[in-house]
């Protein structure tokens, strides 16, 4: 699954005291995420969250695939330890959230130390 690729940005209307948060579109314009604007009891913050998610996105991918270089060069390790590997878990996670993967693909992003 795909996303519009960011910078996704975050702006406030002040006439109707509502946080937004915008994605680019074709040719330069933006287009607003909850036009309505984010209703929830902390909504600067969670635009913000929201702006920033393909920036994280994309950072956790990043660090799954230094993890997963790091070990292959390492072979001498037994692995990851707990700590790290409950880390790496967690980003596996959030990035099988984020494109939706099946639990199968999921799996294919651990790797297994022979």
């Amino acid at each position: 699954m795909t996303h519009t690729p960011g910078p996704w940005s975050v702006f406030y209307k002040h006439k109707y005291n509502e946080w937004h948060v915008s994605v680019p579109m074709a040719e330069g314009s933006m287009w607003a995420i909850a036009p309505d604007g984010i209703q929830t009891d902390n909504p600067e913050g969670d635009a913000r969250l929201i702006a920033a998610a393909p920036d994280m996105l994309a950072a956790l991918k990043a660090a799954v695939e230094l993890s997963d270089a790091r070990l292959k060069l390492e072979r001498r390790f037994a692995g990851r330890t707990p700590e790290c590997q409950a880390v790496y878990d967690m980003c596996a996670a959030a990035i099988a959230k984020a494109d939706r993967m099946a639990a199968s693909d999921r799996a294919a992003l651990k790797l297994e130390i022979g």
